[in-house]
């Protein structure tokens, strides 16, 4: 069994969610990093959903979550990758909201602000000016 499909599973056993210490503690696979990177490339794929959780008396954690069986079996059927009902973007979106903590609107309009400037950039209308 890969590390990837021994993560999966745990987290199927473990509906109430896992941080990446918890998974990596009861997989056993190290460098806890390498859950990290696990989790995140599962989250992207929407395999797994990633989320900031509060418990009592400990610090606020990124904790991974099984998706709904029925999206998976939906999923698993569809072989062309504009089929897919949740577009890539939106799946990047989700991750990223998980992995920061910010919400979509921020991360959109952060992204849109960026874009902007590279438009504008790009057809001479404005320059980026240096920090003072």
């Amino acid at each position: 069994m890969t590390n990837t499909e021994l993560v999966e599973r745990l987290i199927r056993e473990h509906p109430e969610g896992l941080d990446d210490d918890e998974l990596a503690t009861l997989s056993g696979v190290q460098p806890r990093q390498q859950i990290h990177q696990i989790c995140s490339r599962l989250a992207l794929a929407g395999r797994l959903r990633r989320e900031s959780v509060e418990k009592p008396g400990k610090r606020r954690k990124i904790h991974s979550f099984p998706v709904a069986r029925a999206a998976e079996g939906v999923s698993a059927h569809i072989s062309s990758p504009s089929a897919v009902a949740e577009p890539i973007w939106r799946m990047r979106l989700k991750a990223l909201v998980a992995v920061t903590t910010r919400s979509e609107e921020e991360l959109l309009d952060d992204a849109l602000r960026e874009y902007a400037v590279k438009v504008l950039e790009a057809h001479h209308i404005v320059t980026r000016q240096a920090p003072s």
